[in-house]
């Protein structure tokens, strides 16, 4: 029975391509001829929240496999810069770190030859401290976007004045939260020969792609492990994240086909 019209089911032929949303409505409408108009408008509706769900999650994926070529593709990241905290004139420390320009040099042609765009927003965290709250959001060509936030305090012991210490602040918390969300790993000069990084485990950035699909497609997390031969997710190696991506879509498509 139809479940909107109480009438008998007609079976029809499921092609491999995908309608749009408009031939599903003119379908729907020429069903529904002797329903009611609210009755159609109802029914429209639903067609249209249906679209929309089975497009977010096809972005999604489609992102997940950009972000994963990504991966594949972007090199380890040079610690160019060594900073010099001070305070009255005595060294507290100093560390290496990753300029933001040096990251954007490097990420940025992969970002683009992927159609995947970056944008910063920052927000104070709360009125009782200058703690501020930045956020990298990356957003695909096919309308999906993933977010990661770093929130950080101005340091007041260094001998800065107040502007510097705020463009310090700033500079340290969008290179971070760029970081978390590209899942980048930076090392030392001499580090950087050129080679491919050895197979390892997922960063974060990669993990939180793959626990988003496995959501999405509704897998069963047990088979999922077994057909990917670990016991969690955390121990999947970077060269089989393709093997998981692949299998989650693959789930995704027959999903939709039913």
């Amino acid at each position: 029975m139809n479940a909107f019209t109480g009438q008998a089911a007609t079976a029809v032929m499921v092609r491999d391509e995908e309608p749009s949303i408009s031939s599903l409505m003119q379908l729907t409408i020429s069903k529904l001829g002797g329903e009611s108009a609210a009755g159609v408008v109802e029914v429209m509706g639903k067609l249209v929240e249906l679209h929309e769900r089975v497009e977010a999650r096809r972005a999604a994926g489609e992102f997940a496999v950009a972000m994963a070529e990504f991966q594949d593709k972007c090199p380890l990241i040079p610690k160019n810069r060594t900073a010099t905290v001070t305070k009255a004139g005595v060294k507290l420390y100093s560390y290496q770190y990753a300029e933001l320009p040096e990251i954007i040099k490097i990420v940025r042609p992969i970002l683009r030859e992927l159609t995947i765009s970056y944008s910063w927003d920052s927000h104070r965290v709360s009125d009782k401290n200058d703690d501020m709250e930045y956020t990298c959001t990356l957003r695909h060509a096919n309308g999906h976007s993933f977010s990661s936030s770093f929130t950080s305090g101005v340091d007041t012991k260094a001998d800065l004045s107040g502007s510097q210490r705020s463009g310090s602040a700033l500079s340290y918390g969008m290179r971070q939260s760029m970081i978390q969300v590209l899942g980048l790993t930076a090392c030392a000069p001499d580090d950087t020969d050129g080679a491919p990084a050895p197979p390892d485990q997922l960063n974060k950035g990669q993990l939180a792609n793959l626990e988003s699909l496995l959501t999405e497609v509704g897998a069963d997390r047990l088979r999922f492990l077994k057909f990917m031969a670990v016991e969690k997710v955390e121990d999947i190696l970077q060269s089989d994240l393709r093997k998981a991506i692949s299998m989650l879509e693959e789930k995704r498509r027959r999903k939709e086909a039913q």
